[in-house]
């Protein structure tokens, strides 16, 4: 099934905070498997996370700060998955970028997910500047990890036990996507 997949502007805000709201509540809950590093207590889009990841998509590419994200939209016009990306934090790295990405509850397993990942990945191909696509996943989210490396992922590390929370020790993994080959030293 093929989704409309539309980048995420500003005054779809209000829809995608909702939809981030309600796919924040199904984390690690019954058989899902848990797909962010958070304690049921905070798994919600609010106040300043809301609120850094809106302003990021308005900062412009050439500089630290930016975001782009992409929300596939359902026949009734409603927000069932997305996908950013974003600059990634540490000095020297204006060649990488770092995904996140989520999917509607009803809509896993539909190939939203690939659909997602190939659109963030065609337009960081298309900067030019970017050469490296890099995520980082929770060990245990089985269907996440093959869903990366079907799409090119391979892991690069893994910290065991690096957060506990809600009476549970949580693995996380970090994958990479080469996008180009490093310019010759």
């Amino acid at each position: 099934m093929a989704y409309d997949i539309v980048v995420l502007q500003v005054d779809q805000f209000p829809a995608f905070a909702a939809y981030m709201n309600d796919h924040l509540c199904d984390n690690g809950i019954g058989n899902t498997s848990l797909f962010q590093p958070l304690a049921a207590v905070d798994c919600r889009f609010d106040g300043d996370r809301a609120e850094r990841f809106r302003s990021a998509l308005s900062t412009a590419t050439d500089g630290p700060g930016w975001r782009r994200a992409w929300v596939a939209m359902s026949d009734a016009g409603r927000i069932v998955g997305h996908v950013d990306l974003r600059d990634h934090p540490l000095p020297y790295t204006r060649h990488r970028c770092l995904l996140g990405m989520g999917v509607d509850r009803n809509r896993r397993g539909t190939g939203l997910g690939r659909q997602l990942l190939d659109t963030a990945t065609q337009w960081a191909a298309e900067q030019g500047w970017i050469d490296w696509i890099d995520l980082q996943v929770i060990a245990s989210n089985a269907p996440a990890v093959r869903l990366y490396e079907k799409a090119g992922f391979v892991q690069t590390g893994s910290t065991a036990d690096l957060f506990r929370f809600d009476q549970r020790s949580v693995d996380f993994d970090s994958m990479s996507l080469r996008l180009k080959s490093p310019p010759d030293a």
